[in-house]
């Protein structure tokens, strides 16, 4: 058990990540545990709060402070951004998501649209539909006292309608929900676009990433082959991936648990073999 102890120093440098990754040694009862852990992490579940959390963080970049008359401030997101976001996550507009505009009005001499939006459920493949949201854009514009005739105000109602559908499936919800006023955050979330714009930290990058690994552990014979594959940089690809991708993280980090149990289970098959063998 002596080589154990090369490893505990590991665990310990790893610390504060010992959440996300797993100690590459440790008691029978660890190990099992470690090992159900990862087999419900690989197990497919439907949360209710998938698509919100996919969609609730804003890239700080893509907004910027307004103010409105009677002092109210707030955060204004770019329209365009937002777009961006859907066709990310569900693809492109008109084929994985897209909105109708189920009404329209004017009074006051402002143009109301009524609109909402759909979308196709990742998960299931349904066809999905928000709410509907009225969004609202006066017809004049207003410069040093001079009214004009706001040629686009069909324009931004229909983007203010559809703004308000997608905040009711998370997009931008920090924001709404008043995160944003808080400088840590803002930073934390300069740090994750960041991170996502890595081409290291791409989908089809980490992929590459978790079938070398696959492989790599597959050539472990023993516990100081998989030590040496957690210290081959693993660890630190493992954290990047975790800001942008954290059931990838917990995928990778499995296999590491599943490896480890096959493992010492050989060993201690091995060590019960030559017991056996003595008394024989």
């Amino acid at each position: 058990m002596g080589r154990m102890s090369k490893t505990d120093t590991v665990a310990e440098t790893e610390k504060a990540e010992s959440k996300a990754e797993p100690k590459i040694t440790g008691s029978k009862a660890e190990t099992a545990s470690a090992s159900a852990h990862a087999s419900k992490a690989d197990t497919p579940t439907f949360e209710n709060l998938h698509l919100w959390n996919k969609l609730k963080r804003t890239d700080p970049k893509a907004t910027k402070p307004f103010t409105r008359s009677g002092g109210f401030r707030g955060t204004q997101i770019d329209p365009t951004w937002r777009l961006m976001m859907m066709t990310e996550v569900f693809g492109p507009v008109g084929k994985g998501w897209g909105y109708e505009q189920m009404d329209w009005t004017i009074a006051e001499r402002m143009v109301f649209i009524c609109a909402r939006v759909w979308y196709i459920d990742p998960e299931t493949g349904e066809k999905c539909w928000t709410g509907p949201q009225w969004g609202g854009t006066e017809m004049v514009r207003r410069r040093n006292g001079i009214e004009a005739p706001d040629d686009e105000c069909f324009k931004m109602s229909m983007t203010d309608a559809v703004g308000k559908c997608l905040v009711q499936l998370g997009l931008a919800a920090d924001v709404h929900m008043g995160q944003f006023d808080d400088s840590k955050y803002r930073e934390e979330s300069e740090a994750f676009y960041a991170a996502k714009a890595n081409p290291d930290l791409q989908p089809t990058a980490i992929a590459a990433f978790e079938e070398e690994v696959r492989k790599r552990l597959g050539a472990c014979l023993d516990l100081d082959d998989l030590e040496e594959v957690w210290r081959a940089g693993v660890g630190t690809r493992l954290r990047e991936i975790g800001s942008v991708d954290r059931a990838a993280q917990h995928r990778i980090t499995s296999l590491f648990a599943q490896k480890k149990a096959e493992i010492l289970k050989r060993e201690e098959s091995g060590d019960q073999d030559g017991g056996e063998m003595e008394a024989a």
